[in-house]
Order: C-alpha cells, then sequence, then structure tokens
C-alpha cells in the first residue's frame, strides 16, 4: 500500500521538474532575445549619437562662418577601424558594419573605399588580401568595398578573412 501511495506524489514531482526545466529554457530563450535586443539598440543608440554629434558640428563650423560641408573646402579621409582578420564571424560581422556606416556617412567613392579598407587591413587579413591580389592578373581583385565583401575565401568561407 506504501508504494501505490508514492506513485502520485512521484508522478507530480516529475511533472513539476519537467515544467521547471521548461520554464528555465524559456527563460534562456527570453534572456538571450533580450541580449541581443539590446546589442541592436545599443548600435542604433550609438549611430543617432554620431548623427547628433554631426549635426552639432556642422551647426558649430556654420557660426564660425564656415561648413564642414563646404565644397571648396578640402574634404577630410574618414577614419576606419583596423582588421586583424580571424575566423570568428562576429567580429568581422561588427566590423563590416562599421565600415558601411563611416563610407555611407562620409560618401566616399568605390576606388577609395578600396584603398581605405586595405591600409587598415593587419596581420592575417593583410596576408589575406596580398594572396588574393597575387592569384589576379588582370588588376585589383576589387574595384569596391562591395566588390571586397563578396570575394571568396576559404578555407574560412564567405565574408570572412
Amino acid at each position: 500500500m506504501a508504494s501505490s501511495s508514492n506513485a502520485p506524489t512521484t508522478n507530480k514531482n516529475n511533472t513539476l521538474m519537467r515544467m521547471l526545466r521548461d520554464l528555465e529554457l524559456s527563460r534562456k530563450e527570453a534572456f538571450e532575445q533580450l541580449r541581443k535586443d539590446k546589442e541592436q539598440s545599443d548600435l542604433r543608440i550609438q549611430e543617432h549619437i554620431q548623427r547628433l554629434e554631426a549635426k552639432e558640428q556642422e551647426r558649430e563650423a556654420r557660426k564660425r562662418g564656415h561648413s564642414r560641408r563646404n565644397p571648396t573646402q578640402e574634404k577630410q579621409t574618414p577614419k576606419i577601424p583596423k582588421f586583424y582578420g580571424g575566423s570568428d564571424p562576429k567580429i568581422f560581422l561588427d566590423w563590416e558594419a562599421k565600415v558601411d556606416q563611416i563610407f555611407n556617412e562620409n560618401h566616399v567613392n568605390d576606388q577609395a573605399q578600396v584603398d581605405l579598407v586595405v591600409l587598415v587591413f593587419l596581420e592575417y587579413a593583410n596576408t589575406w588580401w596580398h594572396k588574393v591580389c597575387k592569384n589576379y592578373d588582370q588588376g585589383p581583385p576589387a574595384a569596391s568595398w562591395m566588390d571586397i565583401k563578396t570575394l571568396n575565401v576559404p578555407p574560412i568561407g564567405r565574408n570572412f578573412f
């Protein structure tokens, strides 16, 4: 008789344990989604801050009697973050997004894009670029930043230097 009275308790305990595991998984998934959303939100906020700072700089320049966007003034070369290469796709994708943003904000032409990006390739990325260039006999392998992003890069895979 004692064993039959333990069966409902055991079933309830098993059910409760399953429910707790399911809740824990749901909590972990929700936390991961919140973390991803926060990263995206942080990136959007940073981009917004940069746009606001650029507008403020332009206002200040106008107050001083000259505009940063005056075509007669020499345009400054945008600063591109260095890239070392490697096999972590997240590092590349973050770097790629920053470079895209810089080029879009500064209206950089295709050839200048290639020149600027190649200058910031260091270590493995620089080695990779030189190997790619050796494989092209008819001139440079890329005429724009978009071309560089679409080059096939074995063995790591597309877009990973």
